[in-house]
């Protein structure tokens, strides 16, 4: 089976869902938020050990949907090779820490529950990316249940050859430490870096202070 025949099944699944990117999406607006990246950096080199190693790829824990837009997508050959991430966040203390560095003013800013926030910073070495999907947020509702539930993409590396961000149509690049934007729920989205040096980014996942 040739690569365009791989391709076909991905395509019919998202003809199926109705995606398309003739259809334009209007992203919520961007912040410029002051975060001490360069500490967040510091910290990550210096607890390299702690963090958590895995490639992109079908997990038996995820929704139904979301298993299949990984299965879908090694289909296509997304792989160890080309989709690992190198993750800090999931263990508390490490949690705890990245919070720590972000301060109550950040969560405000973001109009998100400080205590039932989950921070995660992710690193993708030159040549690895997270191919498109949407999120399920199954670790967040495992541990806090349901609720209105947003996603925020943090950039905490400058922006550098190769790094990009792409939620539907809309491409983002050329940030700087401390760019911030929803994710919407539901929408594809992907991030990757074709680049020569690391691409570090936190996702922020949380309850909406109502």
């Amino acid at each position: 089976m040739n690569l365009y025949e791989r391709r076909d099944y991905f395509q019919r699944y998202l003809d199926d869902k109705g995606v398309s990117l003739d259809n334009h999406l209007e992203l919520p607006p961007e912040s410029q938020l002051d975060i001490p990246h360069q500490s967040i950096l510091d910290w990550s080199e210096y607890n390299v050990h702690r963090a958590i190693v895995k490639p992109y790829g079908p997990r038996p824990f995820v929704p139904d949907d979301s298993l299949r837009q990984a299965v879908l997508a090694q289909h296509l050959g997304y792989n160890k090779h080309n989709s690992t991430e190198i993750n800090w966040g999931i263990e508390p203390e490490d949690d705890a820490q990245l919070k720590e560095f972000l301060g109550d003013n950040f969560f405000k800013e973001v109009n998100l529950k400080r205590e039932t926030c989950m921070v995660r910073l992710l690193r993708y070495d030159p040549g690895h990316c997270i191919p498109m999907h949407t999120d399920s947020y199954n670790g967040f509702k495992d541990r806090f249940g349901d609720g209105n539930v947003k996603r925020f993409f943090v950039a905490v590396s400058p922006w550098d050859w190769g790094h990009f961000l792409q939620i539907h149509d809309n491409m983002i690049h050329h940030w700087k430490p401390g760019y911030t934007i929803e994710v919407p729920v539901g929408v594809f989205h992907l991030s990757g870096n074709f680049g020569i040096n690391p691409k570090y980014t936190l996702t922020i996942t949380g309850f909406v202070n109502e």
